[in-house]
């Protein structure tokens, strides 16, 4: 699991992230399955090439069987050198064409399995577990940011997958002065809209609510902090790492798994620069116990 953000600001584009990573380990005695465990070292922001005015953030699911997203990354740049004149939407669509490839191709029977269960007209409850197991474990998203040349205006795309498609979705651009929050965003949307979105559907499919959504909407709606529209890019970077940080601290402390941790890393490209960290992990961070570099 992961908290991901993006902010898209008229300066630029902020992308934000935690650091965990769950595995599965599996148990050296026999026939025991396998336990799941946290590293804190992941990096889920990058620059898409060297000297860019692109970088992608991504949640769900950690990485490929078989290859990185650094190395995917890695050569999405090498493509991309070949289509100088991609526009924003180009390049993501390029970047959705290229990661669905790579994910249907190492995921093959995972997929088949997925897809079928999906279209069962009834299934076992054994069945229905194994479904939402598939879809927990192998669905997730990027969002993909940045400017071309030459009118330098930032955009940011949202591009989400699971196993029970059989085809990519097309990406989908963000709003001006929106921030978005992906993997583990229940504490934003609690911050910001007064409740959780789970909280919400479960009050309505209970028999104690006998009004519609748009009346328990209704009732919620006063109570949400509104946001100021297209933040400048250093209160828009606080907003993004703040946002990030609670998250983590929650997770933390509560009942639930640590699927939030570790330092979180800050990026941003703004109109006039190209890819910036303002947070991020040294590659000794872990032998530092968590040390970072400001610029």
């Amino acid at each position: 699991m992961t908290i991901a953000a993006c902010y898209l600001s008229a300066e630029g584009v902020v992308f934000g992230a935690d650091s965990t990573t769950t595995m599965h380990v599996r148990n050296p005695v026999p026939n025991t399955g396998s336990v799941e465990h946290h590293y804190n070292f992941a990096q889920k922001i990058f620059q898409i090439g060297d000297h860019s005015t692109l970088g992608i953030t991504m949640w769900g699911l950690g990485n490929l069987s078989k290859t990185s997203y650094r190395t995917l990354v890695a050569r999405f740049s090498d493509q991309l050198q070949q289509c100088p004149e991609s526009t924003m939407a180009d390049i993501a669509a390029l970047w959705n064409e290229l990661f669905w490839t790579a994910y249907s191709s190492e995921y093959p029977d995972i997929l088949a399995r997925a897809r079928h269960l999906s279209l069962l007209p009834t299934r076992t409850p054994e069945e229905s577990g194994e479904l939402d197991m598939l879809e927990q474990s192998f669905s997730g998203g990027f969002c993909l940011g940045g400017w071309r040349l030459p009118d330098r205006a930032p955009q940011a795309f949202k591009i989400t997958y699971g196993p029970t498609q059989t085809t990519p979705t097309a990406p989908a651009p963000l709003s001006l002065g929106s921030a978005k929050f992906w993997g583990c965003p229940n504490l934003i949307n609690r911050l910001i809209y007064g409740v959780d979105f789970g909280v919400l559907a479960a009050i309505i499919q209970s028999d104690k609510w006998t009004g519609t959504d748009e009346d328990l909407l209704a009732l919620v709606s006063p109570y949400r902090l509104a946001q100021p529209f297209d933040l400048p890019i250093r209160e828009a970077i606080d907003w993004v790492h703040s946002s990030i940080y609670t998250t983590i601290q929650a997770m933390k402390f509560s009942h639930l798994a640590p699927v939030c941790g570790g330092p979180v890393e800050i990026a941003v490209i703004t109109t006039d620069r190209q890819f910036r960290w303002v947070r991020h992990k040294r590659m000794d961070a872990p032998l530092r116990h968590g040390g970072l570099i400001d610029g």
